[in-house]
């Protein structure tokens, strides 16, 4: 079997963004054929992507839920991981919520996706969210 003896790093910075205006509330942690009630996060890519950061920014009064983060093959969406968001009402004393998630760690890797694949995104509870996939294509 041949093996990649060199390793690639990615060749175009990207930043994917998922802006949720009053999304439907999707509950659902079973795999979604399509991507109804989802929100697309990153675009395809010619030769993969590799994310290793998401941010989630609220812009208004965030309620407590959870952001569903879904890897789409093209035919089939399945949940990868879930961020919790936490109640907060920002003022001009107090900022609104915000979070990153980090992939890329000493025990984790970046999410790395095929060609063809795509990031989306969900919510159980509505509200107004601005999500950011930093990351690269190959």
């Amino acid at each position: 079997m041949a093996a990649n003896t060199a390793p690639i790093f990615p060749l175009t910075p990207v930043i994917g963004i998922a802006t949720l205006t009053s999304p439907t509330a999707l509950t659902t942690r079973t795999n979604i054929i399509g991507t109804t009630g989802l929100t697309q996060l990153t675009p395809t890519s010619t030769n993969g992507k590799k994310v290793p950061l998401i941010t989630v920014q609220s812009t208004q009064t965030s309620v407590a839920g959870l952001l569903s983060i879904w890897l789409y093959n093209g035919t089939t969406s399945y949940l990868i991981d879930e961020i919790p968001i936490t109640a907060v009402t920002p003022s001009t004393t107090a900022i609104a919520f915000s979070v990153q998630r980090y992939y890329e760690t000493l025990w984790n890797s970046s999410i790395v996706l095929p060609p063809t694949y795509q990031l989306y995104v969900s919510v159980t509870v509505q509200q107004n969210l601005n999500v950011f996939a930093h990351g690269g294509d190959y």
